[in-house]
């Protein structure tokens, strides 16, 4: 059994639910304490304690239980494989074990604001069920491989630099990185058994394996006297490329050169365009998120119906894109085409509107009449709020590409819209949408990028919705 195996399996142990119900009931105490008296005083906590417990009140928290245990299973709580999911269900369980607790402390209420118990009720469920985990995974040892999954990285070099530090990332796990392979001008007969891992190729084929293999991460692991102007060299290309690397030393002039730690015992690594702001960006995406899909939740059983009214098929369109670092992921929109749209663009392929790789046409036969109004007013990519909740996609960013697209891309610098996550708006969309050419929007894309913060994604947010509203642009 796999160590992320056993963790998943450990969570998911009935001991661990009995605990999370132990939680939210102190939660609920706690709550119905602080709400019981504005102020608790001796005297308060003592008539409090002295209450008599009804057979009213005893059924009414069994079923607080009940409701609590299908929530929690509901919310995939106790199913989830990476700390990721795991972060996301519990505020969603928390999100919806709190009108339980209200509901049961709602006859106890000293006045009509539930505002300031549902918030301590949340805040004490859900942090004491994040604490939980966090002891569980520390005595338990599963801490890092229940937190990501490996990283995909590329050695560059085969020599004594490249083994020392392949033997040096075990004593690493916080880094979890999987080699896929490495690339070496001068290789050894015995290199891909010293490295334990295929040979792809000389250093002047790396751009070719950046365009093709889905890379992380660079370790560059080159002799410096010797091999400067090919390590600044890869550097170049793997900044181009948006791929982050690492080197033994900083002297390497870089823009986005961050340096990552230093450690007198092991290799001395340096980080190339790492950014550690992504979490605030996903912790805001994930907040955004979720209050999107739960107050537009109406407009999506709306838009649910009159698909299923005005066409056959099923009422969401599921395709396989690109997201960060080139990994697949399934984006989610309203199905806004017939059925078999896909398997018709081969014969449409004549009358693409487009210059550069993607396709596009403004009429395209295959949109239905409801699906014309849908991309006339972007609602048709709302579902594309769960891709952001379940982190494969940022509400702002470059949009997401098909891999037909893809697979057409012939210039190393466009790899480079995969070192951040897709978008569901971005800077193109709100300075011309799809008005705009392949050229135009690939550099707004890098400009983006080059550019971040999180001031910027709330202005392009801002902007998307007086151009969703004209329609600007949109097809």
């Amino acid at each position: 059994m796999t160590e992320s195996k056993a963790a998943a399996r450990l969570y998911s142990n009935s001991a661990v639910v009995w605990f999370d119900l132990l939680l939210l009931s102190f939660s609920l105490a706690v709550t119905t304490l602080a709400n019981y008296r504005t102020s608790i005083e001796a005297s308060h906590l003592k008539a409090f304690l002295g209450l008599r417990v009804s057979l009213r009140n005893l059924l009414l928290f069994v079923i607080c239980l009940a409701a609590w245990r299908l929530v929690l299973w509901t919310a995939g709580l106790y199913r989830a494989a990476s700390f990721r999911l795991l972060s996301s269900r519990i505020l969603l369980a928390g999100l919806f074990c709190t009108p339980v607790a209200i509901f049961a402390l709602i006859e106890r209420s000293t006045g009509g604001n539930i505002v300031r118990p549902s918030a301590l009720f949340f805040l004490l469920a859900t942090g004491s069920m994040y604490a939980s985990r966090g002891l569980l995974a520390i005595s338990a040892g599963y801490v890092h491989s229940y937190t990501r999954a490996p990283r995909t990285a590329l050695v560059i070099g085969s020599g004594p630099l490249a083994r020392k530090l392949l033997q040096d990332l075990p004593h690493h796990p916080q880094w979890d990185y999987r080699v896929i392979g490495f690339v070496d001008s001068k290789p050894q007969p015995d290199s891909e058994k010293r490295i334990n891992a295929p040979y792809l190729g000389k250093v002047a084929a790396l751009r070719d394996v950046l365009m093709r293999l889905p890379v992380e991460e660079v370790f560059i692991a080159l002799p410096l006297k010797s091999h400067y102007e090919e390590i600044q060299r890869v550097i170049d290309l793997c900044e181009a490329a948006g791929v982050q690397s690492q080197y033994l030393t900083n002297i390497f002039t870089t823009s986005i050169t961050k340096k990552l730690r230093r450690d007198q015992d092991r290799v001395v690594m340096q980080m190339v365009h790492h950014d550690s702001r992504r979490f605030l960006k996903r912790a805001f995406d994930f907040v955004a998120s979720l209050l999107g899909i739960i107050v537009l939740s109406p407009l999506f059983l709306l838009i649910a119906i009159a698909i299923k009214l005005t066409s056959k098929g099923p009422v969401i369109f599921k395709q396989t894109r690109y997201g960060l670092n080139k990994n697949p992921f399934s984006m989610y929109k309203f199905r806004s085409m017939v059925v078999d749209a896909e398997s018709q663009q081969s014969q449409l392929e004549h009358l693409n509107e487009t210059s550069g790789p993607v396709f596009k046409i403004k009429r395209d036969p295959r949109i239905t009449r409801l699906g014309a109004l849908l991309r006339k007013t972007s609602i048709d990519e709302l579902p594309q709020l769960f891709n952001v909740l379940l982190g494969d996609m940022s509400l702002v960013g470059p949009r997401p590409l098909p891999t037909r697209d893809v697979s057409r891309f012939s210039d190393l610098s466009l790899m480079r819209r995969f070192s951040v996550k897709p978008g569901v708006t971005g800077l193109w969309q709100v300075s011309g949408r799809s008005n705009l050419d392949f050229d135009g929007w690939i550099a707004l894309d890098l400009r983006y990028i080059d550019t971040w913060t999180l001031m910027l994604d709330l202005r392009i947010l801002a902007m998307t919705i007086p151009a969703v509203l004209k329609g600007r642009g949109a097809s």
